[in-house]
């Protein structure tokens, strides 16, 4: 029997092997795709880790199969396929520290890493199943040894009452009592009492040593029988097992594919509503049963706002603060089961018994918070690490993506969107005009005598003028409407308004704000400031493209200038 447990935990032992391989390729192709896609070095900080401990497993796994000579040339296959797919990642990572990005998209983009690792699953399925069907019918050899134990067992007893009988026959008289005690013992130990023993004396050596002979035999079949007992409850115990290591194992992988396919869309995700419906979409299937939110702190980091959330969980907070979450404060996790005696997060409702706050954390700065309703099982815990994992690396992709935008059209001084801005939304507003029929205003402006300010005062209080004028201009206008700083001292502003007088309106709102406007610097009081505006209203029988609405506003505020500044021109 002991060989049937070293079975097991030999299968065992290939299995994790197998699960644990793979776990790690696809962590190592993870963290590549993860400096590939943000160029930050530290995705790939764990990799030579992740390669000593595939190549540590690779070393036991040919130590364990290599009685079997398919499993044997198996395991050398796969050594063989893992070795190729560690060079092809490594090499993809040694693209990307020497800076060449392109190039190790493009390998990436070839789609032969999702073949490899499509040979290596089949590989290591093989293997895992060939090494079940081997411990089954090993288990299945054992069972009919046990079965001929069994009969052996039978047979021996039957034996013995047929030479029991003879005697018998030889020696009727004299000896009716000891035979008799023999054949009572033997009957209850054929009938399964196993306990039952000769005693007492026979009146003759010879009976005693037979009644002593018996004892001794069945103290041995008592013995095989209960180890043989033993044996099947521990084989019964072990199959048990085995089948349910085999459905986690199962199921572990089929999560993890979910796991694949849901951190390949996260990282593809572009706006947070894509980033809400993939989490809503996978979540689920990755850990059913269970309800759920996800929350990402707003710009001001104040509040963390829900992003996403699946489950009858519709009725829970829209945000929370950072505060009202143990889990944030701690920065760990936090769990909260009816039978324990911990502290309940105060943006959890009265009613729910039990949950689990995970904070979501990169580069240790915390980046949001995952909310489960109900207790998560330790098989799942695994799983949620990566899930984790995954959705944390989508928030910071998604927010240096929203960073980058935001400086490539963005003022860095006044804060402003700048001209490259400008005339992309120019663009759309044209079209969107044309399609339904509306209108819209131009309006440039110059602040009159901006160079003296530099010249009197210096640049610094130049700046300090230029980011007055930018939040005067802001508030003088709807938050639809697009202020832009397009170079020096000169605004302009696209308004979405149905008439010229409105748009004059706020023109003439803004310029007499910006003329009681005090502005100090350095302890100095500098200059009154005030602009000159030039006006162009779009109709789309008036101008014919972009470039020409803003030439005729540009010579709205020339001749604004030229009659003497600090006023509103409107192009005719």
């Amino acid at each position: 029997m002991t060989a049937s447990f070293e079975w097991n935990s030999r299968k065992q032992k290939i299995t994790e092997i197998m699960s644990e391989t793979l776990s790690d390729l696809r962590e190592a192709q993870s963290e590549e795709r993860g400096y590939l896609l943000t160029r930050n070095a530290s995705f790939a900080e764990n990799f030579d880790n992740l390669i000593n401990g595939i190549t540590s497993r690779e070393t036991l796994l040919e130590q364990l199969v290599r009685d079997n000579p398919l499993q044997y040339k198996r395991s050398m296959a796969l050594q063989v396929a893992v070795s190729q797919r560690i060079l092809t990642i490594k090499q993809l990572i040694d693209l990307a520290r020497e800076g060449r990005f392109d190039e190790a998209r493009t390998e990436v983009l070839s789609g032969r890493g999702r073949v490899d690792m499509g040979l290596l699953v089949q590989q290591i399925n093989e293997i895992q199943e060939t090494e079940h069907e081997l411990l089954l019918e090993r288990i299945a050899t054992l069972k009919a040894h046990a079965a001929w134990n069994q009969q052996l067992v039978i047979g021996g007893t039957l034996i013995i009452i047929l030479l029991v009988g003879g005697l018998l026959l030889l020696v009727m008289r004299g000896i009716r009592n000891p035979i008799r005690m023999i054949l009572l013992a033997m009957s209850d130990f054929g009938n399964g009492d196993l306990k039952v023993r000769v005693n007492g004396l026979m009146g003759c050596t010879e009976f005693d040593m037979l009644a002593h002979g018996y004892n001794t035999m069945a103290d041995r079949l008592e013995d095989a029988v209960e180890a043989q007992e033993a044996s099947d409850r521990k084989l019964v115990a072990a199959n048990a097992e085995l089948t349910h290591n085999s459905n986690v194992l199962k199921n572990r992988g089929q999560s993890l594919e979910l796991l694949g396919e849901m951190a390949h869309r996260l990282q593809a995700a572009r706006t947070e509503q894509e980033l809400s419906a993939i989490v809503c979409a996978f979540v689920p299937r990755v850990i059913p049963g269970m309800n759920g939110a996800l929350y990402a702190h707003n710009n001001a980091r104040n509040l963390l706002l829900r992003i996403a959330h699946w489950g009858n969980i519709s009725d829970e907070h829209e945000s929370l603060t950072p505060d009202s979450c143990w889990a944030l404060r701690l920065g760990q996790s936090h769990s909260v089961s009816p039978h324990s005696n911990d502290v309940v997060c105060s943006h959890v409702k009265k009613d729910v018994t039990a949950y689990h706050c995970e904070p979501l954390l990169a580069s240790g700065e915390v980046v949001g918070l995952f909310y489960l309703q109900g207790i998560v099982a330790e098989d799942n815990r695994f799983l949620l690490s990566a899930l984790i994992e995954n959705i944390a690396s989508a928030l910071v992709n998604q927010k240096l993506q929203r960073d980058l935008r935001e400086q490539t059209i963005r003022d860095p001084l006044t804060g402003l969107y700048n001209r490259r801005y400008m005339e992309e939304m120019l663009g759309f507003e044209i079209a969107r005009s044309r399609r339904e029929n509306t209108t819209f205003g131009i309006i440039i402006g110059d602040i009159d005598h901006f160079k003296k300010v530099n010249d009197d005062f210096g640049h610094d209080a130049g700046d300090v003028v230029l980011c007055s004028v930018a939040a005067e201009i802001q508030n003088s206008f709807r938050s639809n409407d697009i202020v832009c700083r397009l170079g020096g001292e000169e605004f302009l502003i696209i308004s979405a308004v149905d008439s010229l007088d409105t748009l004059v309106m706020h023109t003439e709102r803004l310029r007499t704000a910006l003329a009681t406007l005090e502005l100090h610097h350095g302890g100095k009081k500098l200059r009154q400031i005030t602009m000159s505006f030039g006006i162009a209203f779009w109709r789309k029988s008036t101008f014919t493209n972009g470039a020409a609405i803003i030439k005729a506003a540009d010579e709205a505020l020339y001749r604004a200038k030229s009659e003497g500044r600090d006023r509103i021109i409107v192009a005719t």
